[in-house]
């Protein structure tokens, strides 16, 4: 164990969600003391896991970082990537918030979420109004590209209803990083879903997506967004829009021009890092 390693504890386990199901949460702590806590809300079909090196270097910097696998990913229960209703995942959402504010609280707390866990915690943040430090969105999934025509948006609502657990399209491991260390470790993860979205869980995303788009005025709270301009898995519109619509009057959105989805993620990833930590510092 190196010395940065022995400034950070972690800790892992299960918690029950509202209904019942186990779910698998992680934290990291700075041993020398706390400014506030992050929580990260991982992106589809992948887990928690994938978000060590940022929890470690968010901790190296006084924050605790807390996260969990969303149902149906990484080690938690729940049937593989299949959303029966967004509700879910937003009310997960809350029960874990509650937890972390149980465990901290006195200290500012955080939201990141990243892709659909950028659309599960704006959701979030509609469905509870949670009284929170901040929102920060990477790559967030606010927007329907518009290669997916509206008949076909419909039609998948219909689909998931007949098929819920037909395997639709399949996500482009490429497109996640210009490294390709990033893609081969991503490829090679058997905690991560690798099979073809299934009919049920593009129709509740769909659905999620469209909320969000008739409410984005109702998000006041302060936003770092930030997205890759050539992001070929989530639209940076969307991201764009938020930052237009959205009253708050602390926001500020990030494009990074050439980047791919997994901004912290890609070769220039502390020059992503540093921006998140540069917001945390200022508003903590």
């Amino acid at each position: 164990m190196d010395l940065q390693e022995m400034k950070v504890r972690h800790t892992s386990g299960m918690f029950e969600a509202r209904d019942g199901l186990q779910l698998f949460g992680q934290a990291w702590e700075p041993v020398d003391g706390t400014d506030a806590v992050v929580i990260i809300v991982h992106g589809y079909g992948e887990h928690s896991g994938r978000y060590v090196h940022i929890a470690r270097r968010l901790a190296l910097q006084n924050f605790i970082v807390e996260t969990f696998d969303l149902r149906g990913h990484g080690r938690s229960e729940g049937d593989r990537a299949f959303i029966s209703s967004f509700d879910q995942y937003t009310r997960d959402v809350h029960a874990f918030t509650k937890r972390v504010r149980e465990k901290h609280p006195d200290l500012p707390l955080f939201l990141l979420g990243h892709s659909l866990g950028g659309l599960i915690a704006a959701t979030y943040i509609l469905d509870f109004q949670p009284r929170i430090g901040g929102l920060i969105l990477s790559s967030p999934a606010l927007k329907i590209s518009e290669d997916l025509s509206p008949l076909l948006q419909k039609m998948s609502g219909v689909i998931g209803k007949i098929l819920p657990k037909l395997p639709t399209l399949k996500l482009d491991a490429s497109l996640i990083s210009r490294d390709p260390k990033v893609v081969e470790a991503y490829e090679n993860d058997p905690l991560v879903y690798h099979k073809g979205t299934l009919a049920k869980t593009g129709a509740e995303i769909i659905r999620a997506t469209q909320k969000i788009q008739a409410k984005m005025e109702m998000l006041r709270l302060p936003m770092l967004i930030f997205h890759g301009t050539a992001d070929g898995l989530t639209d940076p519109e969307g991201s764009k829009q938020l930052y237009l619509r959205a009253k708050s009057p602390d926001k500020i959105l990030k494009l990074y021009e050439g980047f791919y989805h997994e901004t912290m993620n890609e070769p220039e990833k502390e020059q992503v890092l540093s921006a998140i930590l540069e917001w945390l510092v200022k508003r903590c």
